[in-house]
């Protein structure tokens, strides 16, 4: 997965759009404090996000998110996935703020809805990027989102105990 990572950096637009559009800027590597797994496993950063958020690399390439207000957990078990939530939703906050039902997607559509009034390239941008990034559509990944940020061995933990989940109610 370090090949996914060598390569967008080596691609200064697409490391742009990441950043920009989807949030995901690999030059935001200072997490706002340190954060492990349980027993200690370490996290490495590799993006961060506008909010102050991190992205972190466990030992196994699976990808744990680390907010700025204390909540975090795993959003996917190896980056290409999380790079396919990241680029394909219009945030993790958002797909993670309520409950995984039929709603949810009519939900997801009401955001997009707000992002295409301020960037009305977003469906070609997140097809372009998808398309150089060979990632999976973020819809079929939902589900497995869900899941994963409901495994409580991938919170982070700080000096201060455990983050909180980032699903919703």
């Amino acid at each position: 997965m370090t090949d996914l990572l060598a390569r967008i950096s080596a691609t200064p637009r697409l490391a742009e759009q990441l950043a920009v559009h989807f949030d995901f800027d690999l030059t935001r590597l200072d997490p706002v404090e340190d954060v492990h797994l349980a027993g200690g496993v370490k996290l490495t950063p590799i993006a961060g996000d506008a909010a102050g958020g991190s992205f972190l690399l466990t030992p196994t390439g699976a990808v744990v998110y680390a907010g700025s207000e204390g909540e975090g957990g795993l959003i996917a078990h190896d980056l290409r996935d999380a790079l396919a939530l990241v680029v394909g939703l219009p945030s993790l906050h958002d797909a993670l703020s309520r409950p995984f039902d039929d709603d949810l997607a009519a939900w997801l559509a009401e955001c997009d809805a707000e992002i295409r009034e301020d960037f009305p390239e977003l469906d070609e941008t997140r097809a372009q990027v998808r398309e150089e990034l060979d990632l999976p559509p973020a819809d079929a990944l939902l589900a497995t989102l869900h899941t994963a940020a409901a495994d409580d061995t991938y919170r982070p933990i700080s000096e201060h105990g455990p983050y909180e989940s980032m699903l919703g109610d």
